[in-house]
């Protein structure tokens, strides 16, 4: 800290520090290497993705969102008063004719996880990719907003949404996964006109994120220390949910392991029936009609798992009082 700190930063001066917006144009060019874009910092991905849609869409606009869908973009939605436009997801990620209904119906933005999207975990494979490309190619003003909240901790290859000819995006990586939720701070990489939109937004001495904190985000970034736990953090993430899996596919529970930190269970009852069965066994689940967009969907049969922080013990527990709660 007091290496981060020996220079304070004043008023007039740039709002993003230097070092931390060279390393991120180098990390994010490796992905997005035929696409024109700035880098910004803002204060998480949520505040980022409110930062975009405010400076692009107004009151009522139209948002196609993921479903079933992360809870943080639901309420940014709705609390943004936009309206949400539902794309179901499937184990490719999302659905070409969903994605396709969702621009006849007029969106102006998409939001996408391009990989451990939340709660499914599915990752975009690079056909399915492909393939919403070319249905956006005819809609290059839609804002493309991709939240690679997995990034660093992802066992899976990052395939894009952005053509090299799209006018309006940003992929947006926060550091909170691997760096630790305090760490606030996520690098969003934009088109020109979005990237200069967003520095209104983000004023000197005001509404910047602190240089403090890029500069420790950037110490840790560029430490091998550091990044061999996050590789280490990313493997036991991948391991416990696989053998959790495998624990479940022993005792007749179809699971398959996914990308991120939880694992998408289905079952033959509806998962409140589940969810309220483990609830009197002493453990706590989301069921899929949480993550729904539409309140009156039809009852959710999946569980979203969270369970890499079990012990073996505790893992051989959870699977009895899952293989019970389903009878």
């Amino acid at each position: 800290l007091m290496t981060i700190a020996s220079r304070p930063v004043l008023y007039g001066e740039p709002v993003i520090d230097r070092g931390l917006e060279e390393w991120s144009r180098e990390w994010i060019s490796a992905d997005l290497d035929d696409v024109d874009f700035r880098i910004t910092i803002t204060s998480g991905a949520v505040d980022a993705v409110e930062r975009l849609l405010a400076q692009a869409l107004m009151r009522d606009d139209a948002v196609a969102l993921e479903d079933p869908c992360f809870l943080a973009s639901i309420h940014t939605v709705r609390l943004g008063g936009y309206r949400a436009v539902p794309v179901p997801v499937d184990a490719e990620g999302m659905t070409v004719d969903g994605l396709r209904s969702a621009l006849e119906a007029g969106v102006r933005a998409v939001i996408c996880t391009p990989r451990a999207q939340n709660p499914t975990g599915a990752s975009l494979t690079a056909s399915r990719a492909a393939e919403l490309r070319a249905v956006l190619a005819d809609h290059p003003y839609v804002l493309i907003i991709e939240d690679d909240h997995f990034s660093m901790l992802s066992q899976r290859h990052y395939e894009s949404l952005i053509g090299p000819a799209h006018r309006r995006f940003a992929l947006v990586r926060s550091v909170s996964k691997f760096l630790g939720p305090d760490m606030c701070l996520a690098i969003a990489a934009t088109d020109v006109e979005t990237a200069e939109r967003l520095a209104m937004r983000l004023s000197p001495g005001t509404t910047w994120v602190s240089h403090l904190l890029q500069r420790l985000a950037l110490t840790q970034l560029t430490d091998e220390a550091v990044m061999a736990e996050v590789a280490a953090a990313a493997a036991h993430y991948a391991e416990r949910n696989s053998a959790f899996a495998a624990r479940l596919r022993a005792d007749g529970i179809d699971a398959t392991p996914s990308d991120g930190m939880s694992l998408w269970v289905e079952f033959p009852q509806p998962a409140r029936t589940i969810a309220d069965r483990l609830m009197r066994r002493g453990w706590l689940a989301r069921t899929g009609d949480d993550f729904a967009l539409d309140e009156k969907a039809e009852p959710s049969h999946h569980l979203r798992l969270t369970v890499h922080d079990l012990s073996d013990g505790e893992a051989e527990s959870l699977v009895a009082d899952l293989v019970a709660a389903g009878r």
